[in-house]
């Protein structure tokens, strides 16, 4: 029994989030699980090595995870004051405004354009685009379940993939702490560069929205979805200057990648200048954050003058919302601290034996993931346990391929985890982002659920193709591209519906 102690903590995470639905809590008491293995039967020892040996040191000793926390916070401020500038809904509203046929494709594909421009938070985006949209789509006579199912397709699957979001940080940080160990220098910012090829299940979602809208392609219980009565709507929120919304993001954008291209070491030390040399800078954490700031210092002066005394409570509300989702990462954090002084890696790879094939991982993870994360509704907390278990496990049993291999195997593994934590974010009864798009565009999450689920499980059905293409021998980026290329026929070639 002594043998499989390395397995109680997940074991312990694993049943508390299945049974309570409470990542944080459920991971939290893993950590403690863990301590108490570690430590022995007496709890102050246990809360001693909880803390001054795994808590504290993911906290204040890795620069990775301290900004992590702070760009985190920064941008949920931000897109808070986004949210409520107003300026989204005037670019919508213009849009529709324009001359042209079919004024419904013409709104959705607004919809999703704007899905795609608020790629910085997926809760807002969704939160966003429900006000701003709601109020048009039931005028033209589109049902709210469409409506929720594209609104929930671009929001977590956009914070996913993008670079600058308020998922980035926590990817970053979870992927830097869990090859603490590797025997290869690692730069977290190129690896998750390098996985979003890997992740087909969240750019097969993005690809699969505007073949539906296009195709007006309503399968399952989409088909039964009927539009609310005319006088049944909220009044649209109101509207101000594009520049509002535009000039911050503008801003965001430009200034991250300039601060962490100024930030590198540059030839002091021997090295050009380059983009390159900038990714793998120890100064990429520091940039992070001052990007952040200077993006919310942004968003605060483009703020309407005459609703700026509001704008401080705005920010500490965004900053707020994001305060459970970094409490789920710093208990993975520190769980994943726990599961290394246990080697839980080392066991499963002896249980595991020669019984997988080592390119398969991706696709076993990503199934493993979509399935944690349907039953628990959380897609940090499906990250932020499963990644501290993978990517050392993926080192362990890759550790007689060549660099090359192995650190591809490595991106196509954190892809893999991603996507497989976004599924149960799309149409899991229980994930936040589920409920939010359901409630912003005034559909109930029941009927949310079963819309959408049809067309998620397509996206999932062509990701795990994906993974088993790329277990043959395909590259990431090639086996996601024949997906998408065969989706793509699939859609337009079905009858389009009216």
């Amino acid at each position: 029994m002594a043998d499989f102690v390395p397995l109680v903590p997940p074991l312990v995470a694993l049943t508390l989030i299945l049974l309570t639905r409470k990542a944080a809590l459920s991971l939290f008491s893993a950590t403690v699980a863990g301590a108490f293995l570690l430590a022995g039967p007496s709890p102050i020892l246990a809360i001693r090595c909880l803390f001054e040996d795994h808590l504290f040191p993911k906290i204040a000793g890795s620069n990775w995870n301290l900004s992590a926390l702070i760009f985190t916070l920064t941008l949920g401020a931000f897109a808070t004051l986004l949210e409520k500038g107003g300026g989204f809904t005037t670019l919508l509203n213009r849009l529709l405004s324009r001359k042209g046929k079919s004024p419904e494709k013409k709104l959705l594909f607004g919809v999703y354009g704007l899905g795609l421009l608020c790629f910085f938070d997926g809760l807002t985006n969704a939160i966003l685009l429900g006000r701003v949209a709601r109020p048009l789509t039931d005028t033209l006579r589109i049902s709210r379940q469409f409506l929720a199912y594209l609104i929930d397709s671009t929001s977590a699957t956009v914070a996913c993939v993008a670079f600058i979001s308020t998922w980035i940080a926590a990817q970053l940080s979870i992927i830097s702490d869990s090859l603490e160990n590797a025997p290869f220098e690692v730069n977290p910012a190129a690896l998750f560069l390098h996985s979003i090829p890997a992740n087909p299940y969240c750019l097969l979602s993005l690809i699969l929205v505007p073949l539906v809208i296009f195709k007006a392609w309503h399968i399952g219980p989409m088909k039964n979805a009927q539009p609310v009565p005319l006088d049944d709507h909220s009044d649209p929120i109101a509207e101000n200057s594009p520049r509002v919304a535009l000039i911050p993001l503008a801003t965001l954008v430009l200034a991250l990648p300039l601060f962490i291209y100024l930030w590198q070491d540059g030839p002091s030390d021997g090295s050009p200048w380059s983009w390159r040399n900038a990714f793998i800078s120890d100064g990429v954490p520091y940039a992070m954050v001052a990007a952040g700031f200077v993006a919310l210092l942004s968003a605060y002066l483009c703020f309407p003058k005459n609703k700026r005394q509001d704008a401080p409570q705005h920010m500490l509300d965004g900053g707020a919302a994001l305060v459970p989702a970094l409490i789920i990462l710093i208990c993975a954090w520190t769980l994943g601290s726990i599961f290394v002084s246990l080697g839980t890696a080392d066991l499963i790879k002896q249980l595991i034996g020669d019984n997988i094939s080592t390119m398969s991982i991706p696709l076993v993870i990503f199934l493993v993931g979509a399935v944690m994360s349907f039953m628990t509704g959380t897609s940090w907390g499906t990250f932020g346990l499963i990644m501290p278990i993978a990517l050392p496990l993926v080192l362990k049993l890759g550790i007689d391929l060549p660099e090359a291999e192995l650190m591809n195997l490595i991106s196509m593994t954190i892809g893999a985890v991603f996507g497989g934590a976004v599924f149960g974010d799309h149409c899991s009864p229980f994930s936040d982002t589920t409920l939010v798009s359901a409630l912003a565009s005034g559909c109930s999450p029941t009927s949310h659920v079963a819309t959408q689920l049809p067309y998620a499980l397509i996206a999932a059905t062509g990701a795990g193709c994906a993974y088993g293409l790329m277990w043959s021998g395909l590259a990431s980026w090639l086996a996601t591209l024949i997906m998408a290329g065969l989706l793509t026929a699939l859609v337009l070639l079905r009858q389009s519906k009216a």
